[in-house]
């Protein structure tokens, strides 16, 4: 059933242009037979081109209910309907952020001077450590993330950070006549195709928290994911897509 309803919904403009089509096509059908039928003479055929013209008419009337339900399905079921959905728990869960590590400063090693032969009036040198600077970590900056339209930014995670927990999304979903939000994925374990992860929110966000994603189901087969912020309007219309590249991977199991 879903994908019927994806299928209506990715060629609406089809059906809407067939309907239309079939609407013009039966109101000049009917026309004909009504103007034949005031130009005939016996009362038999004037029946039977007024039936032509009804029939003509409720032919119309019928693409035009066909154009209702197909505006229906694609502005109303579709966009409640998530595609193939990856349905995720939503734990409360902190952020996963790398944190730089320090590089080990190695032990300075003093230096003695040479050791005195036996008889001999030389003191032995001073030992003097050689001191050496201990360096600083960087931290490490993630590129922000490839978005076109600023109502729908996706500012943490980074592009190309990498995880195998639970974590946060933050941003904006905000546009015109919003609709809902949702997320979608793209990698090995969606055959490279994309699919809405989770449910779609219906309240718009504006820097802030959007939701929290677990690649636990991912992990079977880890790589890397295109990762995207998808906004519609409440007509069914997508803005530009907000999307990262992340890396998902099995956890590394504890020592011991």
């Amino acid at each position: 059933m879903a994908s019927f309803v994806r299928l209506i919904e990715q060629f609406a403009i089809v059906f809407y242009a067939a309907c239309l089509a079939g609407i013009l096509w039966s109101i000049r059908s009917a026309w004909l037979a009504w103007r034949e039928r005031g130009n005939t003479l016996y009362a038999l055929e004037r029946e039977a081109a007024l039936s032509r013209a009804v029939r003509a008419l409720l032919t119309a009337l019928g693409f035009f209910g066909l154009a209702v339900v197909v505006f229906v399905v694609a502005g109303v079921v579709a966009p409640a309907l998530p595609v193939e959905e990856l349905t995720t728990p939503t734990p409360s869960v902190p952020l996963f952020t790398p944190t730089p590590t320090n590089t080990p400063v190695p032990t300075p090693t003093p230096q003695l001077a040479d050791t005195p032969e036996p008889g001999s009036s030389l003191t032995p040198a001073v030992m003097e450590p050689i001191e050496t600077p201990t360096p600083v970590p960087t931290a490490v900056v993630l590129p922000p993330a490839a978005c076109p339209d600023p109502r729908v930014r996706i500012t943490a995670p980074g592009d190309g950070q990498i995880f195998s927990a639970p974590f946060q999304i933050y941003g904006t979903a905000s546009i015109e006549n919003f609709g809902f939000y949702k997320f979608v994925l793209n990698g090995p374990a969606t055959n490279f195709e994309a699919r809405t992860a989770g449910e779609v929110v219906k309240t718009p966000v504006v820097d802030g928290y959007l939701g929290v994603f677990d690649p636990t189901i991912l992990l079977q087969a880890p790589g890397s994911y295109r990762f995207s912020l998808v906004v519609v309007d409440n007509v069914g219309n997508e803005a530009p897509h907000c999307t990262i590249n992340l890396q998902f991977i099995p956890p590394t199991p504890a020592p011991g």
